[in-house]
């Protein structure tokens, strides 16, 4: 029982669900900030960890099983944030561009959102932060 206890848990989740394509723009950037948090909270399985040491002095093949699977959840939620963000960037971002119902400065402020939430990388944020300007 010590040794399931130590282990770390399976978190991978499905890239594509069903009515994901039907998601509002909201409930996307809902989501990408849900998952978000969750990558960094498998992230935090892997390495040295609590886990780690202690199969370490138990059972030390048990380390494998962890990093595997601490991997593996990782890799899924990267693909789920990669695949909503494609439906966001399809859906949304189109349709914000024909409405232009954001002003500059919201525009703006959720971009800075979206990058402290590690939702875009601080290249992707700036890249997108130079497109709003030029448009203006």
């Amino acid at each position: 029982m010590t040794l399931l206890a130590g282990c770390v848990s399976n978190e991978s989740i499905q890239t594509v669900q069903v009515g994901d394509s039907e998601k509002s723009c909201d409930s996307i950037r809902m989501e990408l900030a849900q998952l978000g948090a969750k990558f960094e909270n498998v992230k935090d399985d892997s390495g040295v960890t609590g886990k780690n040491v202690g199969l370490a002095l138990v059972f030390w093949p048990g380390i494998i099983v962890n990093e595997v699977r601490s991997n593996k959840n990782e890799d899924s939620v990267d693909s789920r944030i990669a695949h909503l963000t494609n439906i966001y960037n399809g859906k949304c971002s189109s349709a914000e561009e024909d409405g232009n119902s954001q002003s500059l400065k919201e525009k703006l402020l959720e971009l800075k959102t979206m990058l402290d939430e590690g939702l875009l990388s601080e290249e992707e944020h700036n890249l997108a932060k130079r497109k709003v300007l030029d448009k203006n």
